[in-house]
């Protein structure tokens, strides 16, 4: 088997949620048009990642796109402007709003499927958030506020990786490191999110096999290689030349995408070829045929410092003196971006997948 793996962990599988059973009225463009940015967010991050880091690449964009979604709530001028281009936001931030609370109030468990999101904004002692922007995070991505006192760096650092790891089932530690904070820092908003399902249908462990994995045409390693015949809903797409394959977990609600390349050496003419509306045209075309699947067991994990990436996105006045987040306090100091960080894990095996991020955004007071 040739490929590169490649996770995208949450971004696509909030189609599965979208569909579920409202509980609120919802204006049907407001979930259209957030998944929409979700997906588009997602090709433009993955595209900058790929350009920057070689090997395999495991990232959440949902997780990330949370936590800049509040930051936009709270940005004003350019500020929110490139962030809301940045995320591929809806025009209407009524509507964005609206599709943020349904699809985080979607996060929901089942007997046979976990899948828990949350947020937190972390902040400074006697530091006054405006009531409106504390509402507003509450309601639509339904986060609470702790104080800490960030001075004492290595305590709150503490803290907040404490509740990461709660929030993971301790797959994700150490996401904040005590070096990132001090006594200018004034806000720290973190995202987590886990998963865990079984496949609808499940590998057999004794079918599974020691077999080359080319990394490249040139590059190969030996793996696990894990193995089913069955129905599955699949596409030989001679557009991308790669051959596209949907794996349920119980309950069908959610699924694993897998885009194989035809050729060793394809990945980089399938990213080249790839974009949102197509995957979407893809998704929808697939049709249930017989398919030997042979796919590796597999452990990641990844941390990524987002800052350049971020900028390179077009989200540079966040980091600057010159940002706008009036909408976050009346601070006359005003505020910052000073550093976001990702980390992720995922495990496939025969039984199923886990799969868990964390994301924390930074920021201080202008120096």
């Amino acid at each position: 088997m040739a490929a590169q793996v490649v996770v995208l962990f949450l971004a696509i599988i909030i189609f599965g949620m979208s569909g579920a059973q409202q509980t609120v009225t919802v204006d049907p463009r407001a979930v259209q048009e957030t998944v929409k940015g979700n997906i588009d967010f997602t090709f433009s991050l993955y595209k900058i990642l790929a350009k920057a880091k070689s090997g395999n690449i495991i990232v959440s964009p949902m997780s990330l796109e949370v936590v800049l979604a509040m930051a936009y709530f709270g940005a004003r001028g350019e500020t929110a402007e490139q962030i809301a281009t940045g995320i591929s936001l809806p025009a209407e931030q009524n509507l964005a709003l609206d599709g943020f609370r349904h699809l985080l109030s979607s996060f929901k468990s089942t007997s046979n499927l976990t899948l828990e999101i949350a947020n937190k904004v972390f902040t400074q002692q006697n530091y006054v958030i405006k009531e409106d922007f504390q509402a507003l995070v509450k309601k639509s991505f339904l986060s609470e506020a702790q104080a800490l006192n960030f001075a004492d760096n290595v305590v709150s650092a503490g803290v907040i990786n404490q509740w990461v790891e709660e929030k993971t089932k301790n797959k994700i530690k150490d996401l904040i490191s005590p070096d990132m904070l001090d006594s200018l820092t004034r806000l720290v908003m973190v995202n987590a999110v886990y998963f865990k399902g079984n496949w609808q249908d499940q590998f057999k462990p004794e079918m599974t096999t020691t077999e080359p994995f080319y990394v490249s045409a040139e590059v190969k390693k030996d793996v696990r290689m894990m193995h089913l015949k069955k129905h599955f809903r699949y596409s030989e797409v001679d557009e991308l030349e790669a051959q596209v394959l949907e794996l349920p977990y119980e309950e069908r609600q959610v699924s694993m995408v897998i885009l194989l390349p035809n050729d060793r050496n394809g990945l980089p003419n399938l990213e080249a070829k790839l974009t949102s509306e197509k995957l979407t045209e893809v998704l929808s075309q697939l049709h249930s045929t017989e398919v030997n699947v042979s796919i590796p067991r597999f452990k990641l994990e990844d941390t990524i410092d987002l800052n350049s990436v971020l900028q390179e996105m077009g989200m540079n006045n966040m980091f600057e003196d010159s940002a706008d987040f009036s909408g976050i306090t009346d601070d006359a100091a005003g505020l910052k971006v000073s550093q976001v960080v990702q980390k992720a894990f995922i495990e496939v095996n025969e039984e199923g997948s886990e799969a868990a991020a964390a994301t924390g955004e930074c920021w201080e007071k202008l120096s």
